[in-house]
């Protein structure tokens, strides 16, 4: 492939990746306005994000079969027109539920676009360059979630809800239409057959368990049986992968420590990402009594320093590997923690934006290095196996992190006093990241 090619295919696919990762919390901001309007709960009007994050989970998977039976064109332009059918129907929404379901179909397109843009570029890129692409990808996987919220809260307060999805329409249009003349196809299609049970059992199993999850505190016999539930369907789905000539998820992948320990750093960092990303605007608005335009801005000087450092940090890992980026990440993430636990009402509001900006800063130097690393150790043959095991690590635990914070945060009568513990919480996950970077660093 020529180099004006490579950029065209480059440029187009970020760019409609990124408008799908963006969508994970563009709705974050708009959260509180929308359980004013729809007469919801906190815990019903967040599915809207959670909801969305457990479908890229359960979806991502079929991205490598999917990557491998049809053209690389076929699959962009249909997850393309799915995702612009998710946009029309949310648009002209009027219920919680056509919502839900809008928001369901755009994170169904999503999640195959996500290893999608992963599996694309570092087919077309060559191994040397694997940095420099994966900085790239960690520009879309943590600068478009991180800055959703910011422009969520703009276009909330300067327009309405609705235009959350109206504005995504005429940019899904405009790449499905480039995609349709410049997307070439660099990949051979293979006869395989696409296990329909390991779709249903996972979808059932992750979808259970993060209700039981969402339900346990309002009634904890219900969700004790769907956390059970989810589990043992979770463990069919994972068992038979091992018997399938062509898995859903290899997850034989997972005997190479390299690969284990690093796409576990990366789904705790990611996990940690959303759970902040969800309760800060409901904090500044909730707490501090601010709009979502506050909260948005509130947001966006870390998300600006997230876009800036991560292709910087892709390129620094070219040359000198993962050590000192992933250092200072675990230090600035556990920097971040303490005052998040101790902000109440009367906290002026740049040490939250500060704290804030802090968080990212760290967070953009750890998803760098745990995705590139996690690839490090694998056959070009294994590239789109591990880029869609990855991928579902990182989205099912983020789901799984965003539900629990948002449980955690609930378990007190005043919210900032559950922000506190969501934030002790995040404390711990990161110790957790610093341990088995330890580990893997002294082995390595």
């Amino acid at each position: 492939m020529n180099k004006r090619t490579r950029t065209i295919v480059t440029i187009i696919t970020l760019i409609m990746a990124f408008t799908a990762t963006l969508n994970q919390t563009l709705m974050v901001t708009a959260l509180p306005v929308l359980m004013t309007k729809l007469h919801v709960s906190l815990n019903t009007v967040q599915w809207l994000t959670t909801g969305y994050v457990l479908v890229l989970g359960i979806i991502t998977p079929l991205s490598a079969n999917l990557y491998q039976k049809f053209s690389n064109r076929k699959v962009f332009i249909s997850v393309v027109l799915l995702f612009l059918l998710g946009s029309i129907l949310g648009a002209v929404a009027n219920s919680f539920t056509v919502i839900l379901i809008a928001r369901l179909l755009q994170a169904t397109a999503g999640g195959i676009l996500m290893s999608f843009m992963q599996i694309m570029l570092l087919e077309i890129y060559p191994s040397q360059e694997r940095g420099k692409v994966m900085g790239l990808v960690s520009l879309v996987v943590s600068l478009a979630p991180a800055i959703g919220p910011s422009l969520g809260g703009l276009i909330v307060s300067a327009l309405s809800w609705r235009y959350l999805f109206i504005l995504t329409i005429p940019i899904t249009m405009i790449i499905g239409i480039l995609a349709i003349i410049f997307l070439p196809n660099v990949t051979t299609p293979r006869n395989i057959k696409i296990d329909i049970f390991s779709v249903l059992t996972s979808s059932v199993g992750l979808g259970a368990l993060m209700y039981g999850i969402s339900i346990i505190t309002t009634n904890l016999i219900l969700g004790m049986v769907f956390v059970i539930l989810g589990l043992m369907v979770t463990a069919i789905f994972a068992r038979r992968q091992f018997k399938l000539s062509f898995p859903m998820l290899n997850l034989k992948l997972l005997s190479q420590k390299t690969f284990l320990l690093m796409s576990v750093s990366a789904l705790l960092v990611f996990g940690v990402l959303m759970g902040t990303e969800t309760l800060m605007p409901l904090l500044v608005e909730n707490t501090f009594h601010q709009t979502a335009l506050i909260a948005g801005l509130v947001m966006l000087p870390g998300a600006f320093m997230l876009g800036i450092l991560s292709p910087m940090i892709g390129n620094y890992y070219d040359q000198h590997g993962m050590k000192r980026p992933f250092i200072i990440g675990v230090i600035l993430t556990l920097v971040s923690s303490v005052p998040f636990m101790f902000f109440n009402q009367d906290t002026a509001i740049w040490l939250l934006t500060v704290a804030y900006m802090v968080r990212l800063t760290g967070i953009s130097f750890l998803m760098s290095t745990t995705i590139t690393e996690s690839l490090k150790g694998l056959e070009s043959v294994n590239i789109s196996f591990g880029t869609a095991l990855n991928n579902a690590l990182r989205q099912i635990g983020g789901s799984l992190f965003n539900t629990i914070m948002i449980v955690i945060s609930g378990l007190t009568t005043v919210f900032v006093s559950g922000f506190h513990l969501a934030m002790g919480f995040t404390l711990i996950i990161t110790l957790m990241i610093g341990l088995i970077g330890w580990i893997y660093l002294r082995e390595s």
